[in-house]
C-alpha cells in the first residue's frame, strides 16, 4: 500500500493590548490508497503571556485527530481484512496552564490540563491478559474527560521531586448493540504517583529516593465475551520503591587511586521494588465449570524485587 502525507504550521502574534497572544496553526493531509480514504485534520494552540504575571502561562489547543488502523485493527480473529475500516477520528479540546513559583527560597513548578475528546468510528478492543485484541467487525463512539496536575520542584534544596494527579472517564457506546455507553479498556477514574529525593545532611554522595504509585481499578471481564460484558473491575494498583545510592566518584570528589583515575563517575546503588510486596492484578484466567459458569483466577505482577546496581562512566 501507499501513503501521501503532509502537513503545513505557523506561529503567529496576536496583537492584543499589551499581553503577548501566539496563536499556532496547522493542517495535516493524509492519503492512503488502501481503502482510498483522504484525511484532513485541521488543529490549533493559543498561547497566552499575560503582562500582569510573568511566571504563569496559558494555553488552549483544539482540533481534529485522525489515526488511520495498524494491521492489528483491520484482521479479525479468524484472519479476515477488513478493507472499508475508516480511520479513527476525535475532535480534542484541551485548556492548561503553567505556573513557576519559589517556595521556602527554592524553584517550584505547576503544570494543570483539562481536556475533553469525542471520539468516533472507534474498534473497540479487549485487553487478554497484556495482549490488545481488537474487533474490527464492531464500530462504537465514545468519550475521554478528564485533567491532570502535576508538582515539581527542590522540596529538598538541590534535588529534583515530583506529584502528579490524574482523574479521567472514557466510556463508548457499541453502535447498534442496544447496550449504551460503556466503559473503555483505560477507564482509570484516578492515578497518582509520587517521586521524592533526599539526601543526608552534610553528605550529599548519600541520595534516598521513593517513589509511590496508585491507579484505580480497571474494567475487564471473560474473553471473546460481548464488550457490555467485560463491566468487572479488578483491584487497584499499588506500589512503593525504595532506593539508596552512593556516588563514588565523581568530578566533585575525584578517586585518589591512580588505577582509577580515568573514571568520571562511578556510583552504587540499591533499590527496592514493591517495598510492600504487594499482589497487583495484571489479568485473569478465567475457569469454566460444567455448569457454564466461569470463575476468574487473578495472575499477579513481579513481587517484591531487590536490585544492586554498579555503574562506572569513563
Amino acid at each position: 500500500s501507499n501513503r501521501i502525507t503532509g502537513y503545513f504550521q505557523d506561529t503567529w502574534q496576536l496583537p492584543f493590548s499589551h499581553d503577548n497572544f501566539y496563536l499556532t496553526g496547522g493542517i495535516r493531509v493524509h492519503y492512503w490508497d488502501f481503502n482510498n480514504e483522504l484525511l484532513i485534520s485541521p488543529r490549533f494552540t493559543l498561547n497566552y503571556y499575560p503582562e500582569w504575571e510573568k511566571n504563569i502561562s496559558f494555553k488552549l489547543s483544539a482540533g481534529m485527530y485522525d489515526q488511520p488502523a495498524f494491521f492489528k485493527e483491520l484482521i479479525s480473529s479468524t484472519g479476515e481484512i477488513n478493507y472499508q475500516n475508516r480511520a479513527q477520528r476525535s475532535f480534542q479540546i484541551v485548556a492548561g496552564s503553567d505556573y513557576v513559583y519559589t517556595a521556602w527560597d527554592r524553584p517550584f513548578r505547576f503544570t494543570s490540563e483539562i481536556y475533553f475528546k469525542h471520539m468516533t468510528r472507534l474498534i473497540p478492543y479487549q485487553i487478554d491478559n497484556v495482549r490488545i485484541r481488537y474487533l474490527p467487525g464492531l464500530l462504537s463512539k465514545g468519550y475521554a474527560a478528564g485533567m491532570d496536575m502535576k508538582v515539581n520542584g527542590e522540596f529538598v534544596s538541590g534535588v529534583q521531586s515530583w506529584a502528579s494527579l490524574s482523574i479521567m472517564q472514557t466510556r463508548e457506546d457499541v453502535l447498534n448493540d442496544g447496550h449504551g455507553y460503556i466503559p473503555r479498556p483505560t477507564d482509570q477514574v484516578v492515578n497518582f504517583s509520587l517521586f521524592f529525593q533526599d539526601y543526608l545532611p552534610g553528605n550529599p554522595t548519600w541520595k534516598m529516593h521513593m517513589a509511590a504509585f496508585y491507579g484505580s481499578r480497571l474494567p475487564t471481564g471473560p474473553p471473546n465475551s460481548e464488550p457490555w460484558k467485560r463491566s468487572f473491575r479488578m483491584p487497584s494498583y499499588r506500589r512503593i520503591d525504595l532506593g539508596i545510592s552512593k556516588v563514588l566518584i565523581s568530578k566533585t570528589t575525584p578517586s585518589q587511586n591512580r588505577w582509577l583515575k580515568d573514571i568520571s563517575d562511578s556510583w552504587l546503588s540499591l533499590e527496592i521494588f514493591n517495598l510492600l510486596n504487594i499482589n497487583n492484578t495484571v489479568s485473569y484466567f478465567w475457569a469454566s465449570s460444567n455448569s457454564g459458569d466461569m470463575y476468574a483466577v487473578p495472575n499477579y505482577l513481579t513481587g517484591r524485587k531487590v536490585n544492586l546496581k554498579l555503574t562506572v562512566s569513563f
